[in-house]
């Protein structure tokens, strides 16, 4: 990959600052903002950082562009860019809680440091990558230098790569830092090293009986009001949460009628004749189909199976069509046969001048004087070979001939752009040419190619099988009348069923989801369910959402932290009800006749099991699942004795414990300890930052802006 597509995925190219600040002001007049808007624009709090609209804006224009550069895409869709959203907010909480500790802790990087990571003798990963050779993967530590050299020559938008490369550089160099003063704090004594050896190692057999709490009628267990209270006053902290919304909703699905389908295959027929007599396939094709025209030579097996055999077989000029692929009509043509390599490979020399692609507002070089150029170096590279690469790294306005010499290996036929690549295709090996494209000049030089094969060019006339608008009116009609049906009865059960719809149901909704059951693209309802004026069993407005419209009813409110007895009402009996059974149990046991094991099962009706090979760091219990205060209580016992009854999980349990091996430690236990200390250490940089956020105060109200 060339230096610029390596660097660009560590960071973004400059945004629009005046167009971002705008659209926040526009948001602002939008929402009713006064004109002190800085303050109403918060997209969340960091602590004290306040993170506001027109900064978010701009770092989410950043990863958009960085994921621009990764995906070869221009457009994110919903799912991505909330996705890209969430990377950013994600990323902006940990620098903010991060800048602080280093703040605190005095962790800087020095201008000596950075160097040392960018050209010293162990350079930064995101370095090695940047500047890695990609045929023979080497690193060169003078391509950086001279890359740097050179920076000033270069377009802004490079140059402000460079710097945010700089940036992260820094910032992973500050982390590490913060990371080793942590994990440096870990110290394993010998004393908690023989306690996790045993603790491994120790085994014990047993015998137990159990009665299952499902062995009670829940009918038979009286709870008094007090008795849950007083389990809520202890467990209510378990239950505390976010705020969410619990939704009733009806999807209307707005598919292509039957006459919708004919009304298009007549056009596509229509439109086939046109295709049939015109003299420029390409132009009609991108005047007329839903698809661009596509040059790509392709080879068997490449083209829809409807066509594969028929367009290797025809003459040029065949057509075939319409037939549905894809939910489209399509014609396809035969437009050109040739014989061509699967891959080949070159080197160029990019000259750009006004108007191209890669020109930046320094750049004042004309079209023609930029083709003057290119034909100059083409003399010169035919005359003297062997000084394309020098004149690649000197001249080229590619920035990767800084690393690769204007080599840009091995690529499959179609890979580059039109003009460069049928230039490859058309110029023998060890020859040069110029191909002018969106770019510039290229000066280009094949230096391989596979064996040909025979492809085919095919045009493809592309016409989606598309609702109508008289049927995009025909389901917002059914839409608006269970809207209406709504506002008069408040029913929503009702209604759905009167008018032989289906109810849908969206429970634990939280502010930042993005995720509906058959619903694509549910932000608008999220947003809507969570708006201040939104109350329980308000009725939404009709979303229009990429194909279907929705109707939605908000059935419950949940606001953030504990909750109230009444809201938890049946998770608290539930748990009260245990716990009455646990005391139920417990008494059963103690008034058991006997002492030992078998005596209790026996007075109990109750079958004894044997579990063998029991270590303590297990959690679960073979035939009962996870029991942890029964597995623990197993370690506190002598062989040969009898334990109280346990409440666990799953019941009431007794224990007796029949064998009992203690670990034969080792006389050294470094290794022990040594394995500790890893793994403790391992997880200083998810924990570290994990407690951090669980110690800030973090405000997140992105979902009144997206």
């Amino acid at each position: 990959m060339a230096v610029i597509g390596k660097i660009r995925s560590y960071s973004g190219l400059l945004i629009a600052v005046i167009g971002i600040a705008l659209a926040a002001f526009v948001l602002g007049d939008f929402l009713g903002y006064g004109p002190t808007g800085a303050q109403t624009l918060e997209v969340g709090q960091i602590g004290r950082t306040k993170i506001v609209y027109p900064e978010f804006e701009a770092r989410v224009a950043q990863a958009v562009d960085n994921w621009r550069n990764q995906t070869g895409r221009q457009t994110p869709d919903s799912r991505e860019n909330f996705q890209l959203r969430q990377q950013v907010w994600d990323q902006l909480v940990r620098e903010v809680l991060m800048e602080r500790e280093f703040e605190q802790l005095g962790i800087k990087v020095s201008a000596d440091e950075l160097t040392e990571l960018v050209i010293g003798r162990d350079p930064h990963p995101a370095i090695l990558q940047s500047f890695t050779n990609p045929n023979d993967g080497s690193f060169d530590p003078q391509s950086v230098i001279d890359f740097i050299q050179n920076l000033h020559q270069m377009d802004p938008s490079m140059q402000n790569q460079w710097f945010m490369l700089e940036d992260y550089i820094r910032e992973q160099r500050k982390e590490t830092k913060y990371h080793t003063l942590i994990r440096k704090g870990f110290y394993v004594p010998e004393v908690l090293a023989k306690k996790d050896y045993q603790e491994r190692n120790a085994t014990a057999d047993i015998r137990l009986i159990a009665k299952r709490f499902n062995e009670i009628d829940d009918t038979l267990v009286k709870v008094s009001d007090r008795d849950l209270r007083n389990v809520y006053n202890e467990r209510k902290h378990e239950f505390k949460r976010e705020k969410s919304r619990d939704l009733e909703y009806v999807v209307f699905p707005i598919f292509p009628s039957d006459q919708d389908r004919e009304t298009i295959r007549q056009q596509t027929e229509r439109l086939k004749d046109e295709m049939m007599r015109s003299e420029n396939i390409e132009n009609f094709i991108n005047a007329n189909s839903d698809a661009r025209f596509n040059p790509a030579f392709l080879t068997k097996e490449q083209l829809s199976p409807e066509i594969d055999e028929l367009m290797f077989e025809a003459e040029v000029g065949a057509i075939h069509g319409p037939y549905v692929d894809n939910n489209a009509y399509v014609v396809s043509m035969l437009t050109d046969v040739q014989f061509r390599p699967d891959s080949m490979q070159a080197s160029h020399i990019l000259i750009s001048h006004r108007g191209t692609r890669t020109a930046t507002p320094e750049t004042t070089r004309t079209r023609v004087q930029a083709e003057q150029k290119a034909d100059s170096i083409l003399s010169v590279v035919r005359r003297s070979p062997n000084t394309f690469a020098a004149l690649a790294t000197e001249l080229s306005e590619d920035p990767s001939a800084f690393t690769n010499q204007g080599d840009l290996g091995w690529f499959p036929d179609g890979a580059m752009v039109e003009p460069f690549n049928e230039a490859v295709v058309n110029t023998p090996v060890n020859n040069f040419t110029v191909a002018e494209s969106e770019f510039g000049f290229h000066v280009i030089r094949v230096t391989g190619k596979s064996a040909a094969s025979k492809k085919v060019q095919v045009a493809h006339l592309v016409r989606t099988i598309d609702y109508s608008n008289q049927t995009f009116q025909r389901v917002y009609g059914q839409a608006s009348a269970f809207s209406a049906a709504l506002r008069d009865n408040k029913d929503f059960d009702a209604v759905a069923e009167e008018q032989g719809l289906s109810k849908r149901i969206a429970d634990n909704v939280r502010p930042m989801d993005n995720t509906i059951p058959g619903i694509e693209n549910p932000r608008g309802i999220i947003q809507w369910a969570f708006a201040e004026r939104t109350q329980k069993g308000s009725i939404s407005q009709i979303f229009d959402l990429e194909g279907r419209f929705v109707v939605a009813r908000v059935a419950k409110v949940r606001d953030e932290g504990i909750p109230a007895l009444d809201e938890i009402r049946d998770e608290m009996m539930a748990i009260a009800i245990r716990e009455k059974k646990a005391e139920m149990i417990i008494e059963e046991f103690k008034q058991a006749q006997g002492t030992g094991i078998t005596e209790k099962a026996a007075s109990l009706g109750l079958e004894v099991r044997n579990v063998e090979n029991i270590r303590f760091n297990m959690n679960t219990l073979q035939g009962f699942g996870a029991e942890p205060a029964v597995i623990g209580s197993i370690f506190a016992l002598e062989p040969n004795t009898v334990s109280a009854p346990v409440k666990g999980n799953a019941g009431v349990f007794m224990v007796e414990i029949t064998r009992k091996d203690e670990a034969i430690e080792p006389e050294n236990l470094q290794a022990q300890q040594n394995q500790l200390k890893t793994t403790f250490r391992n997880r200083v940089p998810a924990e570290s930052v994990r407690a951090l956020r669980e110690s800030a105060e973090i405000k997140d109200h992105r979902y009144m802006f997206y």
